[in-house]
């Protein structure tokens, strides 16, 4: 039995240690998650920053959202249910085949039940691991994603603004206005639930890594927010656009291209040469990013599975 009130049950044979992950667990939980992406991506993408973004949300309580499995004292497996229950789960590949993703699938089903979610989520690579455990546990594939980059030699192109529109640093009493805009752009995607605003503060504006230049805003003729760019620099030398989002009554403007190229050129003037960022088949936004020269670098999956659904065998 771990901390809290589901169990966790490990295969025959499967001596390990078995208890909640803890702050300190942050680094060996990327070391973990980058090697099982190195298996299957050109390169490895979880940082330290993006694991402490996540787990300072509200909500994450780690006591009762997340196992991890030790032998000894290195992390051989973790899992962590974030909002929604979506998950972030790893099995080190030495310890594949041994029943220990099924163990930590099956607790976060139980525990994702017990804290009233209706279902488990994971993305992951197409054609990895990741992917054939979670179809084999039957989870149903709800769209695809894709990981695209703006080369280092790419040459940036000016997207100019519409008249009376300007871009600049978001400014703090901005910053539920930001929100909103996000929100209400993000809440047309199939399927996609809301973030409050303390979620999403949380995750952007709080942290040693929140800076004013990472918000990039475009304001209309009367000086209200119309457009926004969350921008994040990475330890690899990468500017990664984490949010893209333009009022529903300023499209086909050219506002996206213009945070785009604003974004990209703010970020090589930080020293980070490359640009990427994230979507998913929900948008229908991978034709705007291929416009403006990103090229699709990695695809990726989402699984969902019933909370109450059948194990997998």
């Amino acid at each position: 039995m771990c901390d809290g009130t589901t169990p966790c049950t490990l295969p025959d044979g499967a001596a390990l240690t078995v208890r909640p992950l803890e702050v300190t667990d942050a680094e060996a939980v990327v070391d973990l998650a980058r090697a099982d992406e190195i298996e299957s991506l050109p390169e490895a993408m979880t940082e330290l920053v993006d694991v402490q973004r996540s787990w300072r949300a509200p909500g994450t309580d780690l006591a009762a959202r997340s196992l991890g499995l030790l032998d000894g004292d290195e992390l051989v497996g973790y899992v962590v249910i974030g909002r929604h229950g979506r998950l972030d789960a790893v099995v080190s590949s030495s310890w594949r085949g041994r029943g220990l993703g099924r163990a930590l699938l099956d607790w976060a089903r139980a525990s994702a039940f017990a804290l009233d979610a209706v279902e488990v989520s994971q993305t992951v690579p197409v054609g990895s691991p990741a992917e054939a455990f979670l179809v084999a546990a039957g989870g149903r594939a709800e769209y695809d994603a894709w990981v695209l980059e703006l080369p280092a030699e790419r040459r940036l192109v000016d997207q100019p603004l519409p008249r009376g529109h300007t871009l600049d640093e978001g400014r703090p009493h901005e910053m539920r206005a930001v929100h909103r805009v996000i929100e209400d752009a993000f809440g047309e995607w199939p399927g996609r639930r809301s973030t409050s605003y303390e979620e999403w503060s949380a995750d952007f504006l709080e942290g040693a890594e929140a800076a004013s230049w990472r918000c990039r805003v475009v304001r209309g003729p009367q000086g209200a927010v119309v457009g926004v760019a969350m921008i994040i620099g990475s330890d690899d030398g990468m500017l990664w656009v984490d949010e893209l989002a333009v009022a529903a009554d300023r499209r086909g403007l050219g506002l996206a291209r213009a945070l785009l190229a604003d974004s990209f050129a703010e970020g090589r003037s930080r020293g980070f040469a490359r640009s990427g960022l994230s979507t998913d088949s929900r948008t229908g936004a991978l034709g705007l990013y291929e416009h403006v020269g990103m090229e699709v670098v990695s695809t990726f999956r989402h699984y969902a599975l019933d909370v109450d659904g059948p194990r997998q065998d």
